[in-house]
């Protein structure tokens, strides 16, 4: 950049970047998020198909081998989904060299917060989901709603005692299967990082 200018030698010949506007901080930050949204959903949609058609064919037990799998499969989806929002972005503009460093710093934050929420989500929705289960598997209620009648206080308590000791056991294998899913997922989208920023830095003048 020379007194405010596009130093158009530097850009002149590539792709017709000479044609392209330089934009604000605040624009390419929000049209990458954008547009990571919008691509997010599409590659989402083709991830889920994919992931299950895979983890269909692995033993419930194996849930480490699951987010493995998972881990694997989201860094390649968000790693595509980045290069599509980073190439519709700059598809028209460009960006001052010095304004990358702002951009990545905001995308590092959305990235942090995005993981976030999503762990707060899914560890959430452990207990409801393992509760749900067993509330609305029709044998456990059926059999529940007999006891009475067939068995003596005791027995009931002992049954109790071990639906909740079965229970605890199937969140400790969840809340195991989460935390190595969420790690992997933190470091596979942070990691996705310097390739963004190496993408960016191409349209940068």
């Amino acid at each position: 950049m020379i007194n405010g200018c596009v130093n158009l030698e530097k850009i002149k010949g590539g792709n017709d970047l000479e044609n392209k506007q330089v934009a604000t901080v605040r624009t390419i930050t929000g049209e990458l998020i954008g547009g990571f949204i919008l691509y997010g959903i599409v590659f989402g949609i083709l991830y889920s198909f994919i992931y299950s058609a895979i983890t269909n064919r692995i033993s419930e037990d194996s849930l480490i081998l699951t987010a493995i799998i998972a881990i694997i499969f989201q860094g390649i989806t968000v790693f595509c989904v980045w290069r599509c929002s980073i190439a519709t972005t700059f598809r028209k503009r460009l960006i001052e060299t010095n304004d990358v460093k702002i951009v990545m710093k905001n995308l590092m934050i959305f990235t942090v917060i995005i993981c976030f929420l999503t762990t707060l989500m899914n560890f959430a929705q452990v207990n409801e989901t393992v509760e749900d289960a067993i509330n609305s598997n029709a044998n456990v209620m059926m059999a529940e709603s007999y006891m009475k009648y067939l068995y003596d206080d005791e027995e009931i308590a002992q049954y109790e005692a071990e639906k909740e000791k079965i229970v605890n056991e199937t969140k400790g294998k969840l809340y195991v299967y989460l935390a190595v899913l969420e790690i992997g997922l933190l470091a596979v989208y942070l990691g996705v990082v310097p390739l963004q920023k190496k993408a960016i830095l191409k349209y940068a003048v």
